[in-house]
């Protein structure tokens, strides 16, 4: 599937905060209308933000002018499995640790926050990809500068392995800082702890 680089950060942006929001309101919703663990209604949003993502894969693939069939199921299969461990499940995990040990919470709780925490940090992610060019002009990739090789490919420039890292970084420990934050401001008692 050739994706038009114009395209690209409207990918990055539904793959970070789109599906983040989604599986965050989702979940919350979830919890508050059942008696059953956060932990449980959370499993559920991510099915539903399953179905997002294949939505907006087949979308872009639409828009894009995609050829094979074949091509389409490599691509959603290896963007899907990246993102669902890089950028969902991971911070996830990651964050919930953090906001348990910062805050001395249960685990249950300790996700909860880790998950309202979560669209925040991935509009942190999203920024930092669109930042170099904004929207229209330009991305992550196309920041120029000093190259190097990078796993077999040459002319990686210096500045997108950075950006990348910190990307990494933020995706990975942002949803447990700001979740952190969130409960240390008692952000849950404008009603996300009542049911």
């Amino acid at each position: 599937m050739a994706l038009p680089l114009g395209l690209l950060p409207v990918f990055v942006l539904a793959l970070t905060v789109g599906v983040a929001t989604v599986v965050t309101l989702g979940a919350h919703l979830l919890w508050r209308g059942w008696d059953r663990p956060f932990q449980f209604a959370l499993q559920r949003a991510f099915f539903a933000a399953g179905v997002f993502y294949l939505g907006v894969t087949v979308v872009v693939w639409v828009v894009a002018g995609g050829s094979s069939m074949w091509e389409v199921a490599a691509t959603i299969l290896v963007a899907g499995v990246a993102a669902a461990g890089v950028l969902w499940t991971l911070p996830l995990l990651v964050g919930q640790r953090l906001v348990a040990r910062f805050q001395q919470l249960d685990s249950e709780t300790a996700l909860r926050f880790a998950t309202y925490g979560w669209p925040i940090a991935m509009l942190v992610v999203a920024t930092l990809f669109v930042a170099p060019g904004g929207l229209t002009d330009g991305h992550l990739f196309s920041l120029g500068g000093p190259q190097m090789c990078l796993v077999g490919f040459c002319g990686v420039s210096r500045a997108v392995v950075a950006v990348v890292v910190l990307q990494v970084v933020v995706a990975l420990v942002g949803p447990g800082l700001v979740g952190a934050g969130l409960y240390a401001t008692r952000w849950d008692a404008l009603s996300l702890d009542g049911r």
